[in-house]
């Protein structure tokens, strides 16, 4: 039977160029597209789905609970997340939800290659620059959060701030992360607990400088 592969992002040349990577990397790999989560898991449950090439930031979903959603329907395929989110703050949580890998958008073509390779045969895919940084962590201060307040938060609160920053309503986020607004809510208030601010403008100038830290580490 051919590697089935599922490319699931919503920008349609991101679809093509990753089906080209995937079929230069295994030339009789059969490729699907899905350009948002509900659309994915339909495919997961009607295809056997080997290894699912994975943008958490889609329409339907953009949330840690994906990988597990993926998994509940298939528990062999393999999840290889590519995003635009730091992997320095990320990548473990992805890791710990499920995911079999994880890679940033930015990462040159052998990577992605590599990390294919990787999850293909059953390992966990960080990369290099990561597991570097982890352990200089380690070694220099323990698992700590180095002073960024984006590592003391949930996964869900995480979600809930991605949202907030990207000015979402409170309605509009509940809605999205299917959870009630009071919820929401009470996120919110944690996380500016947790930030240090007052208001959503502290909150976005706080969350730009902390995650271009995380970027800039990854």
């Amino acid at each position: 039977m051919s590697l089935h592969v599922a490319i699931a992002d919503d920008h349609s040349a991101i679809r093509v160029g990753l089906k080209f990577i995937v079929q230069e990397w295994m030339p009789d790999s059969v490729v699907f597209f899905a350009e948002d989560i509900p659309k994915l898991l339909r495919l997961v449950a009607e295809e056997v789905i080997h290894i699912v090439v994975l943008d958490i930031n889609m329409p339907g979903g953009n949330n840690f609970h994906v990988v597990k959603m993926i998994k509940e329907i298939q528990k062999n395929v393999k999840v290889l997340v590519l995003s635009t989110y730091g992997e320095e703050l990320y990548a473990l949580r992805y890791i710990d939800a499920g995911a079999d890998g994880y890679l940033q958008k930015d990462c040159e073509e052998e990577k992605i290659i590599d990390a294919l390779d990787t999850v293909y045969q059953g390992k966990k895919y960080l990369s290099d620059g990561l597991r570097d940084q982890l352990l200089q962590n380690r070694m220099n201060q323990g698992p700590g959060s180095n002073g960024n307040p984006l590592h003391l938060l949930t996964d869900r609160e995480l979600e809930v701030c991605h949202q907030l920053v990207n000015g979402k309503g409170v309605s509009e986020i509940a809605k999205t992360l299917f959870i009630h607004t009071s919820t929401v809510g009470t996120y919110k208030n944690k996380i500016y607990k947790k930030f240090n601010v007052q208001n959503l403008k502290q909150l976005i100038d706080t969350f730009s400088i902390h995650n271009d830290a995380t970027k800039s580490l990854s």
